[in-house]
């Protein structure tokens, strides 16, 4: 019965005893020997209850007391709500941008510098062009790069009022004259001439074409800011596409590299083709043809790695920039492709270059940005001077034509609410027609475009080939040539005597060249006048004893043997 009583105390451990009484305190011997009274339930006595935990007992209690404190709180007046914030585009925080393309980044300085170094080398290149308009539609024969452009390849007239008008485009693009228009009609342009004919198949025309479109996407237009000012040289640019222009610069010469990888090229062989006069001596005397060779691959794979990249510009923009000029050296007949492949590293040059070239620059480039009327109209007077003067076919209707580019650029300053168009408008304007001029006057361009125009056309027969040559001589009377292939195609027509003028002035001219001697004593021979003739032929192998066809006549004069029939041109004869 102990032990049952025991247990019985062991399960209500905890509780608080009962309140104790006179009879409970007199027996208690009573009390622990009765069984029944000990397990019977007391009603009176108080319920035993577990006690809380201590964290939730705390808890309770700290909420207790806020309900209390809040039943207590009397209501305050509410103050009033601070006013709104609102923040600017300018404040906001700006969701990050995949950093290699759209988040790529240069200073303002440098695609101003690149824009008019790229694009006035681009203008000169095109005038360049207009001498190989005459090879373009002779014969109605035609074969595109591009198969479905074939039909509508250009012409000897067409090809050259194009690079003109390229030309004359490209001059306004580096004035930054209405760029987001004019630069995707520049790069439509001049894909249609290289794709539409395979007469220019150098590769290097297809680089320029691909850059023209890149550069459709390029910012050229100087930014302003919030107040609608222009900013300054050093503010940054985003501008994926100049990104995107130096990969396309990195592909090439990754595929440069990799043509070169053969035989023919890494033994020297074709590098010593190449390089000729005082530079192939120059490296045969140093370095030999091998090492330069397999040097060059080396230099297109480095650039190629470091071209694209930012932190690597201090190696390839010296890299680069010898590497072309060594190029340009060379002599090589690729146009003016080096020059403008220097002219693209204007944008591998560190930035802080530019700007502090630019920045001296500002001033002008902020007064060139001022609106005039009177640099418009000086400007577009003087341009139709300028092209009167031009001496290429057509050169003058073209500039007629192209004065529609800034009067349209007036007409939508007026429409925009503008005081004047730009200065910039009138100036460029005016030397874009300049440089026609410039190329016309100090290159051999416009007698190299009547010169071989005359060629095609007294090689397919036609008629025009006398008029091709009456213009060469306007334009180069001291030249031999055009007197001399006037001379004989006015003596095949029956006008002997004018021949024969022209055939005395190309003589006068060119006292050492044989052939208008030979010519006019064919001539003579013809007549019957054979004292005459013999003095001719005698006259023509003093002028050049190794002419073969001199001396043949003079010995089929004299009796030596039977004169051989007249020699034909070569076939690639240009005249």
């Amino acid at each position: 019965m102990a032990k049952k009583r025991r247990s019985k105390r062991q399960r209500v451990k905890g509780a608080p005893p009962a309140a104790s009484s006179p009879s409970a305190s007199s027996s208690t011997a009573a009390d622990d020997d009765d069984d029944v009274a000990d397990e019977a339930p007391n009603p009176e006595a108080p319920k035993p209850v577990a006690p809380k935990p201590e964290p939730l007992a705390a808890a309770a209690a700290v909420g207790e007391a806020l309900r209390a404190a809040k039943a207590d709180k009397k209501p305050k007046a509410k103050a009033p709500l601070p006013e709104a914030i609102v923040l600017s585009p300018r404040t906001a925080v700006p969701v990050r941008e995949p950093a290699f393309w759209f988040g790529f980044e240069v200073a303002w300085a440098k695609l101003a510098a690149a824009r008019f170094i790229i694009f006035i080398l681009l203008a000169v290149d095109a005038a360049l062009q207009v001498s190989h308009a005459p090879r373009y539609g002779a014969g109605d024969f035609n074969v595109g790069q591009l198969p479905f452009l074939e039909a509508i390849g250009p012409g000897r007239v067409v090809f050259g009022t194009a690079e003109l008008v390229l030309a004359y485009l490209f001059v306004l693009v580096a004035f930054g004259v209405a760029t987001r228009v004019l630069v995707p009609i520049c790069a439509a342009t001049y894909a249609w001439l290289y794709f539409g004919s395979q007469l220019d198949s150098y590769q290097h025309h297809y680089l320029v074409a691909l850059v023209l479109v890149i550069a459709s996407f390029v910012p050229w237009q100087r930014p302003v800011d919030d107040e609608m000012r222009p900013v300054d040289p050093e503010t940054g640019v985003r501008t994926w596409a100049v990104r995107l222009l130096l990969v396309q610069l990195a592909i090439m010469y990754v595929w440069a590299a990799v043509s070169k990888m053969a035989p023919a090229w890494v033994d020297g062989t074709t590098l010593s083709l190449q390089m000729t006069g005082k530079i192939g001596t120059f490296i045969a005397s140093t370095v030999g043809f091998k090492v330069a060779s397999v040097l060059v691959i080396g230099v297109e794979l480095a650039l190629a790695a470091t071209v694209w990249a930012r932190p690597a510009w201090k190696i390839a923009a010296p890299l680069g920039l010898l590497f072309h000029l060594g190029i340009m050296l060379t002599g090589l007949e690729i146009g003016l492709f080096a020059f403008l492949m220097l002219g693209v590293y204007a944008l591998v040059v560190p930035d802080a270059f530019w700007v502090a070239v630019m920045t001296k620059l500002d001033g002008a480039a902020r007064a060139l940005a001022r609106p005039s009327w009177i640099a418009f109209g000086v400007g577009l007077a003087a341009s139709i001077v300028i092209a009167k003067l031009v001496r290429v076919e057509d050169a003058f209707m073209v500039g007629i034509a192209v004065c529609v580019v800034p009067l349209a650029i007036a007409v939508h300053a007026l429409v925009r609410g503008r005081k004047a168009p730009p200065l910039a408008v009138g100036l460029a304007h005016v030397l874009a027609l300049a440089l026609w001029l410039f190329v016309d006057r100090a290159t051999s361009t416009t007698v190299d475009y009547y010169r071989y125009w005359g060629g095609s056309q007294r090689r397919l027969g036609s008629t025009g080939a006398e008029y091709a040559y009456r213009r060469l001589t306007e334009v180069a009377p001291n030249k031999e040539p055009g007197h001399f292939q006037l001379g004989r195609l006015l003596i095949k027509r029956g006008a002997v005597e004018d021949g024969l003028a022209e055939l005395h002035e190309a003589q006068r001219l060119e006292p050492s060249i044989a052939r208008s001697f030979v010519e006019e004593a064919r001539v003579l021979q013809k007549q019957g006048k054979t004292a005459e003739a013999i003095e001719k032929a005698k006259q023509a192998t003093y002028a050049d004893p190794s002419h073969a066809d001199a001396r043949a006549l003079l010995d089929s004069l004299t009796g030596a043997k039977p004169g051989p029939a007249p020699a034909a041109p070569p076939a690639d004869d240009p005249e």
